[in-house]
């Protein structure tokens, strides 16, 4: 069994990662309106937060942005790649520097990893999920039965 799926929500504290940047202030929009849509629908975890590699609040202060023991941090990414797999395992502490290809790692097989005195879970990125297929599937029905031709 998933060692995440064990965890007590009220004790725990999910963030939603991505890159972020100073240059377009619409780079966080989507992560903060998901962060939103899963506070808004009373998902049981203490806190749901957002956090960027380059823009405050950063993922780099996971450990002062989380107020429980538990923490599940997931990239808001499409799929896995540089950021996923080296950069942001360096700004949670779980790495020391970025290391080899991401073909290479096991990054997400070790969780938790016991870090700054938390119990941090890290997920593989969103986009990742198999169930998104079938999310985009679903908006393209929906966008033909709305733009149906007669």
């Amino acid at each position: 069994m998933n060692r995440i799926t064990q965890l007590d929500p009220a004790q725990t504290t999910l963030i939603v990662t991505g890159h972020g940047t100073a240059l377009n202030p619409n780079s966080a929009m989507a992560i903060r309106n998901q962060v939103n849509l899963i506070a808004a629908a009373n998902s049981g975890y203490a806190a749901v937060l957002d956090a960027f590699m380059e823009e405050p609040p950063f993922i780099a202060d996971w450990h002062l942005l989380a107020p429980t023991p538990q923490v599940i941090v997931v990239p808001f990414f499409i799929s896995d790649g540089l950021h996923s797999y080296q950069d942001i395992p360096v700004l949670l502490g779980i790495e020391n520097h970025s290391g080899p290809a991401a073909s290479q790692r096991e990054i997400f097989r070790h969780n938790p990893h016991n870090v700054r005195g938390k119990n941090l879970y890290y997920s593989s990125s969103i986009g990742t999920e198999r169930l998104l297929a079938d999310v985009i599937l679903d908006q393209v029905m929906d966008f033909d039965r709305i733009h149906k031709h007669h």
